[in-house]
C-alpha cells in the first residue's frame, strides 16, 4: 500500500531571478542523470507564465541572494499558487542574514542549499525532501482511509433502508476509489430474493430492485464469477487481455477495468460489491484491502437492512390485520398508555387516534375500579400469570361497556419496555345477568333480616323472589353450578342438565371432579381445582366438563364465593359459557396460517423446480426418439426420465398437502418388498456410517398390489428417516428392523427401532408438530405420509414398545386393474406441415427442446424469449397457434401478453395454449380460471404436448382433421 503512494515522476523547479543559465549548467546533467523532470526560470515573467498555466512541482529550489525584498515578494506570490510545494533556498556559503532567515522560515522553507552546489550534498537534501513528500502523502491517504472506515462503521450502526445504506456507502467509497459504475448485490437467504443496487454515472442510471433472480447480464456475470473463485477479482486494462466471454459481456459497456469483492456470512456467499471503470482507472490490492477492513460490517449492515425491509413489509400486513379485526385491539406500554387502537376500538369508544394516543387505559375505567385495575395491570407486568382483566370501559358519550381484556406481554427492544397487546371482548349481557343474580341474592338476604312482626309478609315476598330467581337461573343459557368447599355438588341448573345430561338429583352430593372432569385430563387440572376450592383462584377459571357420553366441552367459569360468619368459604357459585368452538376456531386459524405460509413457500419451490424438471424430461424424451440407440443408453435415459417423473410427483404431493388439492394417483401392480428395498437403498450408506444395524425380515410370499410407487416410496423414506434420527444418538448400537407380512386381505409393513420412543401419540400426525431440535425437523413428514396411506385406503399407526417405537403401515391387497405405467411413446404419425406456431418461453432449454420436437413434425416454429419479443413477432407475422409461458421476467408478463392479444387480435381467442409450472399462486389460478384457455402444466410429456397442439389445430381449422 505504501509503495503505491510514493512519488514516481519527480518534478523540480529551479528559480534564479536575475541569474544566468550558466550558473546551473553543471546541475542540468545531474538532474537528467537522476531522472528528475526539471524546469529553470530566470525572470519573473517566465515564473508567472508557469504558475498561470497551473503547472505543478514537487520541489522549488529558490536562489535568494539577489534583491532580498523582491525575492520575498516573489515567494509570497509563489505560495499563493503552490501552497503545498516544498521550497528549498539556495544561498551563498556562510551564515544567512538573520532577517532573511526568519522571513524565509515564515514562508515554510525546508532544508537549505549553499553555493557552490555539490551533487552529493544536493542528492542527500533532495532524498530527504522527497521522503517527506512521500510520507505526507501516505499519512494523508491513511487518514482519509481511517475517516472512510469510521464513516462506514457509523453507517453500519445507523437505522436505514437497504437503498439508503447503499447510497451512503457509494458516496464514501467514491472518495478514494474512482469508478463510473457501482453496484451491490445481496441475496436474502430466507426468501431467496436478490436485492440489487446500481449506479451508472455515465448513463445517469440510479436503480434499486428486489427480484427472485438477477435481471441484468452484467450483475449475473460478476455474481457467478465471484461465487466460483470465492475471492475478490481485480482486472485492469481489459482491452489488452480479455477472454472471449468477457469481451462479449463487457465490450458493449466499454468497461476497461473492474473489481468484484465477495461478501460472506458463515463462509457462504451472500452478495458482492462491483466497482467498474470505463475511463481506464486502475484497481489494486490497496483498494481490495480497504474494502477488506470493513467487509464484515458492510455484510452485517446489508443483512440488517434487508431484514428491516422485510420486517417493514410484515409490519404493514400485521397492521392491516389488526386494523380490520372484528374485535377491539389495544396496544399499550407498561404504564397503560395507549400506543395503538384499531378502527373498531376507535368507533366504539368514540375517540380519534390522536386523542387515544394521549390517554391511558385507566382514563376509560370507572373511578371506583381504577385502583383495582391498576394493581392487576402492574402485577401483569411483573408476573403475567393471569392475563385476563375483567372491568368496564366508558365511551366518550358515557356508555358503559362490560369487557374482558385478554393481555399478552412482550418486551419491545426498540422501546426498551414491556408492550401489552390486548384483545377486548364485550361481555355486557353476561355481566348484566350476573349482576341481576347478585342483586336478587342481596335482596333475599335483606328480607331474612327483617323483623318478626312482618314475618308472614316477608315469607311471601321471599317465596316470590326465590321463585323468580329460580326461574331466572333455570331458564338462562348460562351454565350455573354451586359446590361446597369440599367440591360436592349443591346445585346445577337446567342448562347443565340439557347440555351434559345430568339432573340435579343424580349429581347432588357427589364430587364435581368425579362427575364432570374428564378422566384423561384430571392430573393436568388438579392444581387449578385445588386453588378453586381454597378460594385463591380469582374471578375466572377455564375448566373442561364432560357430558354423560364423554364428549368434552371447554367452559369458561366466572367464580363467586359465599362465606359464612367465620369468613370461611361455604359455597362456590360457577357461572359459565361454552368456549369450545372459540378454542377450536383459534386452533384452526393458527393451523390455517401455517398451511397458508407453507402453500406460498411450496408454490415458489414448485415453480422453480418444474422448469428444470421440464428440461430434463423433454431432452430425455428427445434422446429416446433417436434411432439406433444402444440398450445401455436407452436404460440410462429411462432412469433419467423415471427420476424426473419421481421428482415431479413429489412436488405434486407437497402441493396437494399444502393446498388440499386433489392429485391423480398413478398406480402400478408391484411388490411392496421392492419399493421398500429401493427406499432403504437411498439411506443405507448413512445408516452404515453411523453404525446402525438394519434387519430385513421381508416375507418372500408377499402378494403384489396396486399402489403409487412414488408416493409409497416417499412414505417409506419418511419412516426410515424418523427411525434413523431416533437411534443415531442412542447409547447402545442403533437397530432398525423392517418387516413385511400378509394379514388377511392386507399387507403389513413394520418399521421398528430401539430409540427413545414416541413422546406424544395424540399429535403424532399433526402438521408442524415435531419433537426434534430446531432446524432438524419440520413436522410435515408423518403428516404427509398419513395423507398418502389414507388415500390408498390403508392405515398408519405408531406405538411404543419396551425397547423403542414401531410404526405399522397396513395397505389393502388390490387385484391388477390396469397395465403398468410405461414411458409415454411419442406418436410418430403427427404431421404439422403448414402449421405456423409462435413459442413464447423465457427458459432457453425448454424452448429449444419444444422447437426441435415440433420442427421434426413439419411445424414452422418462431421462438420468442420474452413477451415484448412476442408482440413484435405477432405484429410482423400471422400465427395459427401461440404457445406461451405465463410467468416471464421483463416489462410484460405472460398474463399481460394474453390480454394484449385479446385486445388487439381478438381472433386469437381459442388459439392460445398456456404453459406454467405454478398453478397454485392466486394470480395464476385466477387468470387460468378467467381465461378458459387451454393449459399444459410443467413438467409435461411430449406426447401430451403434441396431442394438445394437434387437437387445437384441428379444432381451429389450421389443420384438416
Amino acid at each position: 500500500m505504501v509503495n503505491e503512494l510514493v512519488t514516481t515522476t519527480k518534478k523540480i523547479l529551479v528559480i534564479s531571478l536575475g541569474g544566468k543559465d550558466t550558473e546551473y549548467a553543471t546541475l542540468r546533467d545531474y538532474f537528467v542523470q537522476e531522472d528528475y523532470e526539471t524546469s529553470f526560470v530566470y525572470n519573473e515573467r517566465d515564473l508567472y507564465g508557469l504558475l498561470e498555466n497551473k503547472k505543478c512541482f514537487d520541489v522549488i529550489l529558490l536562489d535568494v541572494e539577489r534583491e532580498l525584498d523582491k525575492q520575498i515578494v516573489s515567494i509570497q506570490s509563489l505560495k499563493r499558487y503552490c501552497p503545498h510545494t516544498i521550497v528549498v533556498p539556495v544561498t551563498k556559503e556562510g551564515d544567512m542574514d538573520i532577517t532573511l532567515e526568519m522571513r524565509m522560515l515564515s514562508q515554510g522553507f525546508y532544508e537549505r542549499i549553499t553555493k557552490p552546489v555539490h551533487c552529493e550534498s544536493l542528492k542527500g537534501i533532495l532524498r530527504r525532501v522527497f521522503q517527506k513528500i512521500d510520507t505526507d502523502r501516505i499519512l494523508k491517504r491513511l487518514e482519509q482511509e481511517r475517516e472512510i472506515a469510521k464513516n462506514i462503521n457509523r453507517l453500519v450502526l445507523s437505522y436505514q433502508t437497504y437503498k439508503d445504506f447503499c447510497n451512503a456507502l457509494c458516496l464514501e467509497l467514491r472518495r478514494i476509489v474512482e469508478f463510473d459504475y457501482f453496484s451491490i448485490i445481496s441475496r436474502f437467504e430466507s426468501s431467496g430474493e436478490y436485492y440489487t443496487y446500481l449506479l451508472d454515472l455515465e448513463q445517469n442510471i440510479h436503480n434499486f430492485q428486489i427480484s427472485t433472480e438477477l435481471t441484468t447480464n452484467l450483475e449475473r456475470y460478476f455474481y457467478e464469477d465471484v461465487s466460483k473463485c470465492g475471492k475478490a477479482v481485480i482486472k485492469n486494462e481489459l482491452y489488452k487481455d480479455r477472454d472471449r466471454d468477457e469481451k462479449c459481456m463487457l465490450n458493449n459497456d466499454k468497461i476497461t477495468s473492474y473489481m468484484v469483492y465477495p461478501l460472506f456470512i458463515d463462509n457462504a456467499l451472500s452478495g458482492c460489491i462491483n466497482i467498474l471503470s470505463k475511463s481506464g482507472a486502475q484497481y489494486t490490492e490497496t483498494h481490495r484491502n480497504l474494502i477488506d477492513q470493513v467487509s464484515a460490517q458492510i455484510t452485517v449492515a446489508l443483512m440488517n437492512t434487508m431484514l428491516l425491509d422485510s420486517l417493514t413489509t410484515s409490519q404493514k400486513k400485521y397492521k392491516d390485520m389488526v386494523e380490520n379485526a372484528p374485535e377491539i385491539i389495544f396496544k399499550m406500554d407498561s404504564h397503560g398508555k395507549f400506543l395503538h387502537v384499531n378502527r373498531l376500538g376507535l368507533d366504539l369508544l368514540g375517540y380519534s387516534a390522536k386523542e387515544m394516543s394521549r390517554m391511558y387505559l385507566f382514563d376509560l375505567i370507572p373511578s371506583e375500579n381504577v385502583a383495582v385495575v391498576k394493581e392487576q395491570y402492574n402485577m401483569l407486568m411483573i408476573a403475567p400469570k393471569d392475563n385476563r382483566l375483567v372491568t368496564a370501559l366508558l365511551t366518550r358519550y358515557g356508555k358503559v361497556l362490560d369487557v374482558e381484556i385478554f393481555c399478552s406481554v412482550q418486551y419491545d427492544t426498540s422501546h426498551r419496555n414491556n408492550i401489552v397487546s390486548a384483545f377486548v371482548r364485550d361481555v355486557t349481557e353476561r355481566r348484566d345477568l350476573e349482576k341481576k343474580v347478585s342483586e336478587y341474592h342481596e335482596r333475599l338476604e335483606n328480607l331474612l333480616r327483617e323483623n318478626t312482626l312482618r314475618l308472614s309478609e316477608t315469607k311471601k315476598k321471599m317465596y316470590h323472589q326465590k321463585k323468580f330467581l329460580d326461574a331466572l337461573i333455570q331458564n338462562t343459557k348460562v351454565y350455573v353450578v354451586t359446590i361446597n368447599s369440599k367440591g360436592k355438588v349443591v346445585f346445577v341448573n337446567r342448562a347443565i342438565e340439557n347440555r351434559f345430561g345430568y339432573a340435579l338429583k343424580e349429581v347432588f352430593g357427589k364430587s364435581v371432579v368425579d362427575v364432570f372432569i374428564p378422566r384423561d385430563r384430571m392430573a393436568d387440572l388438579l392444581d387449578d381445582i385445588q386453588m378453586l376450592l381454597s378460594g385463591d383462584r380469582g374471578e375466572q377459571i377455564e375448566l373442561p366438563f364432560a357430558t354423560r357420553d364423554n364428549h368434552v366441552r371447554d367452559i369458561l367459569w366466572n367464580v363467586t364465593y359465599f362465606k359464612d360468619e367465620y369468613d370461611a368459604v361455604s359455597n362456590i357459585n360457577l357461572f359459565g359459557y361454552d368456549v369450545t368452538e372459540q378454542n377450536v376456531l383459534r386452533e384452526q386459524l393458527i393451523q390455517a396460517e401455517k398451511m397458508s405460509s407453507l402453500g406460498t413457500m411450496i408454490s415458489g419451490v414448485a415453480h422453480e423446480l418444474n422448469n428444470p424438471l421440464s428440461i430434463i424430461l423433454n431432452f430425455g424424451e428427445l434422446m429416446m426418439m433417436r434411432e439406433k440407440l444402444s440398450k445401455s443408453a436407452t436404460n440410462r435415459l429411462q432412469h433419467i426420465i423415471d427420476a424426473s417423473q419421481r421428482c415431479a410427483r413429489i412436488v405434486e404431493n407437497l402441493l396437494k398437502f399444502a393446498t388440499k388439492r386433489k392429485t391423480v394417483r398413478r398406480e402400478q401392480y408391484i411388490c411392496i418388498n421392492e419399493v421398500l428395498k429401493e427406499a432403504l437403498a437411498l439411506k443405507l450408506h448413512e445408516l452404515r456410517v453411523n453404525n446402525i444395524k438394519v434387519e430385513q425380515l421381508l416375507s418372500p410370499n408377499l402378494p403384489m398390489t396396486m399402489v403409487d410407487r412414488v408416493q409409497l416410496m416417499q412414505v417409506f423414506i419418511n419412516l426410515i428417516n424418523n427411525a434413523y434420527d431416533a437411534v443415531r444418538n442412542a447409547p447402545d448400537r442403533g437397530i432398525l428392523i423392517l418387516r413385511t407380512s400378509r394379514k388377511g386381505g392386507e399387507i403389513v409393513i413394520e418399521f421398528e427401532d430401539n430409540g427413545p420412543g414416541i413422546q406424544d401419540q395424540e399429535k403424532l400426525f399433526t402438521p408442524f408438530y415435531t419433537t426434534k431440535e430446531v432446524g432438524k425437523g419440520t413436522g410435515l413428514g408423518l403428516a404427509v405420509s398419513y395423507g398418502i396411506v389414507k388415500e390408498h385406503g390403508g392405515t398408519i399407526i405408531g406405538n411404543n414398545t419396551q425397547k423403542g417405537a414401531i410404526f405399522t403401515v397396513m395397505l389393502p391387497i388390490k387385484e391388477q386393474t390396469n397395465k403398468d405405467i410405461n414411458l409415454p411413446v411419442i406418436k410418430r404419425e403427427y404431421n404439422f406441415k403448414g402449421l405456423h406456431l409462435l413459442l413464447v418461453e423465457d427458459e432457453v432449454s425448454i424452448a429449444e427442446s419444444c422447437a426441435e420436437l415440433l420442427t421434426t413434425k413439419g411445424c414452422h416454429v418462431t421462438s420468442a424469449s420474452s413477451a415484448k419479443d412476442a408482440v413484435i413477432a405477432i405484429q410482423k407475422d400471422h400465427f395459427d397457434i401461440v404457445v406461451m409461458d405465463l410467468k416471464m421476467p421483463g416489462e410484460m408478463s405472460g398474463i399481460q401478453l394474453y390480454e394484449w392479444m385479446m385486445s388487439h387480435i381478438p381472433a386469437m381467442k381459442g388459439k392460445i395454449i398456456l404453459m406454467t409450472g405454478d398453478t397454485l399462486s392466486t394470480e395464476c389460478g385466477a387468470f387460468i380460471e378467467m381465461s378458459k384457455a387451454d393449459l399444459i402444466s410443467k413438467p409435461f410429456h411430449f406426447n401430451d404436448f403434441l396431442e394438445k397442439i394437434d387437437q387445437m389445430a384441428k379444432d381451429t381449422g389450421a389443420l384438416q382433421a
